[in-house]
């Protein structure tokens, strides 16, 4: 790492900041870690008692003050007292950090939680930066990166199932199973590696083993590589798309799901001249789900504004929900429509089944494209819109948030290229190739796993990471 990097997140010095959010509030939390935290503490507060701080067990919880001492003319030196305040200690290596770390609880507010922290920094530490402290746990093998995504995935969850995702994460699961496999493949690279350099040995090693052992891990981290993807789903949400001709009933439709009278709805056609989102949850999946004009043939300059908005977030959903009249036969701009969406994820909504059937359904199958039939207006169907949602999104009917990865796009990349290289080097032990090349495709499997969980890591890396931490994180 660089110079630079470590002077600004030199472990040396000791750090802190606010951990809450700074606002008029019941609680405020100000955090310190590092080698001088309980000695800068002694300087600030008074227990309840005056007992000795520096000598304070870890795991402890302290009722005091925490006072200012003031120089005066006349009466010497006299404390101000800035806050009734609880202290609880951690000492090293039974935090957080695994450093010493001191958490002062006070009341909430902008000016009591500025003068404390102000304090603590005249007297030795330094103002945390963003992300850094989780960035000691990661240095000081508390967490690794996987674990720590998961603590800014936790802060960001949109869902429970998100959060339990994240939590569990946090807890090392994920981090388990893909040392697990590191353990597994680093045995098998031995041996291969054994039989190189020691032909002499005569170490028996087999290209069938290598490749029934290959194939079982190279199935663990199909099921990693897929659980990951869903997670990013759950983790970043789905762009939906509510489209169909005017009239059909999508701002109806777009209000049933929100529960709320969002758009406005009238029997006039044309009456949603703009692209209207908002967020729902589906299941525990996060859509960002957008009500579109049904506007395909533009009269005037507001039309064609329409009607070009609505094309591009079409062309940007991974959703799409086409509704179809129940009530009436395909008609041009149905045809229209499809064939602008025909390569997209598509559910057909066949809407308004309260009324007379004038839609020729077999006309409708021919499209091969999942089906749900409702009352948008009376709130029929829309369970079984959930399930086909779920289902055509996850490619299943249940969902367990401990099952899901989490992982950022950079810890994917190096997942699917863990996975890539074990699958060439099942390949290559089929064509028959030689051990040193097969050894090699092993070797640069561990080194991504290694670089996913932070075993191997480089300076950009941590800076991405725990710079989109907030400071006091």
């Amino acid at each position: 790492m660089s110079t630079s990097f470590l002077k600004e997140y030199s472990l040396n010095d000791t750090i802190a900041a606010i951990a809450t959010y700074p606002a008029k509030s019941a609680l405020g939390v100000i955090k310190i870690s590092g080698k001088k935290a309980l000695e800068i503490l002694s300087k600030i507060f008074i227990s309840k008692g005056r007992k000795d701080i520096k000598k304070l067990p870890t795991y402890t919880l302290h009722y005091g003050w925490v006072i200012e001492k003031k120089s005066h003319s006349e009466k010497g030196e006299r404390e101000e007292v800035l806050d009734e305040v609880l202290v609880s200690v951690m000492r090293a290596p039974c935090s957080y950090t695994r450093e010493d770390v001191v958490e002062i609880s006070s009341h909430g507010g902008i000016l009591v939680l500025n003068r404390i922290l102000e304090l603590v920094l005249k007297k030795g530490a330094r103002l945390a930066n963003p992300g850094e402290f989780s960035y000691r746990a990661f240095i000081n093998g508390r967490i690794d990166l996987v674990q720590a995504q998961s603590i800014l995935d936790i802060v960001e969850a949109k869902t429970e199932q998100g959060l339990l995702a994240a939590t569990t994460h946090l807890k090392g699961k994920i981090s388990k199973k893909i040392e697990e496999i590191e353990e597994k493949l680093r045995n098998i690279f031995s041996q291969i590696e054994a039989s190189i350099q020691f032909p002499e040995e005569e170490v028996n090693i087999s290209f069938e083993e290598i490749k029934r052992d290959v194939r079982r891990l190279k199935k663990e981290l199909e099921e990693l590589v897929k659980a990951s993807r869903e997670g990013q789903l759950i983790k970043e949400g789905v762009k939906c798309v509510i489209c169909g001709r005017a009239n059909v009933g999508k701002s109806t439709l777009f209000n049933r799901l929100l529960q709320e009278e969002r758009v406005i709805v009238t029997e006039v056609p044309g009456t949603t001249r703009d692209v209207i989102e908002e967020n729902i949850n589906i299941k525990g999946i996060p859509l960002r789900i957008a009500d579109t004009a049904g506007i395909l043939e533009p009269k005037d300059l507001i039309d064609k504004v329409a009607l070009e908005k609505s094309l591009k977030k079409i062309a940007e959903a991974d959703l799409v929900l086409f509704l179809l009249d129940y009530s009436q036969p395909l008609s041009r701009e149905d045809y229209l429509l499809l064939d602008k969406i025909k390569d997209k994820n598509v559910i057909l909504v066949i809407n308004k089944i309260d009324l007379k059937k004038g839609l020729d359904l077999n006309e409708v199958r021919k499209f091969n494209k999942p089906r749900v039939k409702l009352s948008a207006l009376r709130g029929e169907g829309f369970s079984n819109l959930e399930k086909v949602i779920f289902k055509n999104l996850l490619g299943r009917t249940t969902l367990r948030g401990y099952d899901l990865v989490f992982l950022a796009h950079r810890q994917k990349e190096l997942l699917s290229q863990a996975f890539s290289s074990l699958s060439q080097g099942i390949e290559y032990c089929e064509q028959g190739y030689s051990l040193d090349i097969i050894g090699l495709l092993l070797k640069e499997a561990l080194d991504s796993l290694a670089k996913l969980t932070g075993k191997v890591v480089e300076e950009e890396v941590l800076k991405e990471i725990f710079s989109r931490f907030c400071i006091g994180k």
